[in-house]
């Protein structure tokens, strides 16, 4: 075989390998762990999504999530939110999608985050108290009831800041 055969072959080869097994990656920030069973809760979660690798630093604050398509990564990405928890995607293709909210508010309960610990518990509060016209934030297991005279979009944009992903109840 000439040198030229081999060297085209050899380069088809490499540019098929790198085709074929194409890798998407996504990495999510300022995601809150402050602990090893908020840890577990992602890597559970994204166990769940077939095809899906996970990495969590808990060190970093950061979800490292790799899969052969942007499709199975957003489905990954997607039971990261759905157990609770929000980061910033440094993937364009690739992140949490987040409710539009768009009103003021004299009481409003947000649910869906993880809290495990006091940790969690003491994080979302300090969020959700740090919003402008928020007087109070009853934080239990499952919810954050709020009170005071503020912008819903703002308190969830405070809770995903904090790392948490959550939802107004209706």
């Amino acid at each position: 075989m000439s040198k030229n055969l081999t060297s085209f072959i050899l380069v088809t080869l490499y540019l098929l390998s790198n085709t074929v097994f194409a890798i998407t990656k996504v990495t999510l920030s300022d995601v809150h762990i402050c602990c090893v069973t908020c840890q577990e809760a992602i890597e559970h979660a994204v166990l769940g999504v077939k095809g899906a690798n996970v990495s969590v630093d808990r060190d970093t604050y950061s979800v490292a999530i790799s899969a052969n398509d942007d499709a199975v990564v957003q489905a990954a990405v997607n039971a990261v939110a759905n157990a609770g928890f929000y980061g910033k995607s440094d993937n364009n293709k690739v992140a949490i999608k987040t409710a539009e909210l768009d009103g003021k508010s004299s009481s409003a309960e947000f649910v869906g985050f993880h809290n495990c610990c006091g940790g969690c518990s003491a994080a979302i509060e300090e969020a959700v108290k740090s919003v402008a016209g928020v007087q109070t934030a009853t934080v239990s297991k499952r919810s954050c009831l709020v009170k005071g005279n503020f912008n819903e979009a703002s308190v969830l944009k405070a809770i995903n800041n904090a790392g948490f992903s959550a939802l107004l109840k209706k």
